[in-house]
């Protein structure tokens, strides 16, 4: 299923090459699997022309056998990094991520350093491989004007988990404001402790953008010392920031908040932010609470906490 799912939403490719004339149906690609697996060389390049197809139903199968097939593969797999076409490469770096291998590392490391197109696929491919050697790499590709690589860059750190950590640390430093924005909202998703300290200080970071998702990480890795800041960011200028502030509170379940939670949902201008006050609010006490909505009238909030 997992293969299945990468070939349909992570790689999102769309070839439209002339159809590959080893494998013209998709049950085609089961026979050319068993031979390849046995390390047939030409059954493996069978394979990875089928990619080329303009049937999808057999570009799925000869993905699917490819990564079956595994290490036998690998070595004309890392070739097809360089393939002219795009696609190839894009699936290439999609099975290598899938077998594991670690002959694919540098290789990979190459295209992601390459400065060419759907580098973000070798991005993915490294975090499914839990690539340490990546790191830097993939922290360094986070400030980059590429949002896809960006965002596959930020999963692939999570992937790694808390061997990431310290360097996710280090770039909250970065003199690259995207660097340090997507590399907080990765320290939350991993929610590592030692990411708490660094995180407060990013509340106090001159772009919105930080300072949001350093709020909203502080929900998930952050203690009893995020709270102070957190209230402090209740009063940001900016809306996400103290609305995520607010969420954090609630999932801290931070008692010493309910004052200035239900302040700011009786008294703040947006009702945005008094809607996720009332939902932090019934987090921490268990009481349900009523704000005033954008029509004025005092309504209950859903509770997404729940």
């Amino acid at each position: 299923m997992k293969k299945i799912v990468l070939c349909a939403v992570v790689l999102g490719l769309s070839v439209a090459v002339a159809g590959c004339a080893g494998i013209r149906k998709a049950s085609d690609a089961g026979k050319y699997e068993q031979k390849a697996t046995l390390g047939d060389e030409a059954a493996v390049k069978t394979l990875i022309d089928a990619l080329r197809s303009d049937d999808k139903a057999v570009r799925d199968a000869a993905y699917n056998s490819i990564t079956t097939v595994g290490s036998p593969a690998v070595p004309q797999l890392i070739a097809a990094l360089d393939d002219p076409d795009p696609a190839i490469r894009e699936y290439a770096a999609g099975a290598l991520g899938n077998i594991g291998d670690e002959r694919a590392i540098a290789p990979l490391l190459k295209v992601l350093d390459s400065g060419g197109g759907r580098r973000y696929a070798a991005a993915w491919a490294l975090g499914e491989m839990k690539a340490v050697p990546a790191i830097d790499r993939l922290i360094k590709a986070l400030g980059e004007k590429n949002e896809a690589l960006q965002k596959e860059s930020t999963r692939a750190l999570i992937k790694l988990g808390e061997t990431a950590v310290p360097a996710l640390i280090v770039a909250l430093e970065s003199e690259n404001t995207d660097t340090r924005k997507y590399a907080a909202r990765a320290l939350g998703v991993i929610q590592d402790n030692r990411a708490e300290e660094p995180l407060i200080k990013a509340l106090k970071d001159p772009d919105n953008e930080v300072t949001a998702a350093a709020a909203l990480s502080l929900g998930s890795c952050g203690k009893q010392k995020s709270v102070k800041p957190l209230m402090d960011a209740l009063y940001s200028p900016d809306l996400v920031t103290k609305v995520n502030a607010s969420i954090a509170l609630g999932q801290l379940n931070a008692k010493d908040s309910v004052d200035e939670l239900t302040k700011l949902m009786d008294t703040d201008a947006d009702p945005y932010m008094r809607e996720w006050c009332a939902r932090a609010l019934e987090n921490i006490t268990g009481n349900r609470y009523k704000y005033k909505d954008e029509k004025g009238a005092m309504v209950y909030p859903y509770n997404l906490y729940r």
